[in-house]
């Protein structure tokens, strides 16, 4: 199967991979929001740390998913057919 066609197949779809986008970008500002006030507003500590780390895996997951979605909407954009099918 062809990229175009696998594009193809997930056309009408614009609104669930905005959703996905919007899900990720949060998630990607909450982790490095979280990371941030770790940095700034916790003692060094254990604690400070394991914010840290759940803010780092927010944000990484937050930006896997919003450059994924990023991407789906910019190829459906370039496949997009401006005839009837």
């Amino acid at each position: 199967m062809s990229l175009k066609h696998w594009i193809h197949a997930r056309k009408g779809k614009e609104r669930r991979y905005l959703t996905i986008f919007s899900i990720g970008a949060t998630l990607f500002f909450a982790g490095a929001g979280a990371m941030l006030v770790a940095d700034n507003r916790i003692a060094p500590s254990l604690l400070q740390e394991v914010i840290t780390l759940i803010g780092l895996l927010s944000a990484g997951t937050g930006a896997c998913f919003a450059a994924f979605a990023y991407i789906m909407l910019t190829l459906l954009r370039l496949f997009m057919d401006t005839r009837n099918d």
